[in-house]
Formats: structure tokens, C-alpha cells, sequence
């Protein structure tokens, strides 16, 4: 158990106005794409990039919910 609690932490804070700013060239590829403006190739590239976007933005959420337990050992 003591092997969890010296990981390194690889990202300090979420900070998640970053994800409303990243959804908009995601929607704009994938109305792109599935409209014909674009090939339908980087629709489904679009499609991907949003699957990849919602998964990334509720992972953040949880990370910014869950406090670490306090350490109790003084």
C-alpha cells in the first residue's frame, strides 16, 4: 500500500475551462465532415476526437471531485 501513495502526480490541477475551447474544432470537423464541406473520412475522425472528449472531460470531473483521504498519521 505504501508503493500507491509515492507515486509521482503527473497533472497538478484540472482546470476545465480548457474543455468548452477543445469542443469547438471537434464539432466543427465532424459537421464538417458529415456534411460534405469536408470528406467523411475526418467526420468519423471528428466522431472519434468526441468520444475521446467526453471520456477526457468526465475523468476530469471526477478528478477535480475526489479530495485525498487526509493523512491521519501525524
Amino acid at each position: 500500500m505504501a508503493e500507491l501513495r509515492n507515486k509521482p502526480v503527473l497533472v497538478e490541477r484540472v482546470r476545465l475551462w480548457w474543455y468548452p475551447v477543445a469542443l469547438v474544432p471537434i464539432l466543427a470537423l465532424f459537421y464538417a465532415g458529415f456534411t460534405g464541406i469536408l470528406p467523411a473520412l475526418f467526420g468519423l475522425a471528428g466522431l472519434f476526437a468526441f468520444i475521446f472528449w467526453v471520456f477526457s472531460f468526465g475523468f476530469a470531473i471526477y478528478a477535480r471531485l475526489k479530495r485525498p483521504p487526509p493523512d491521519l498519521r501525524q
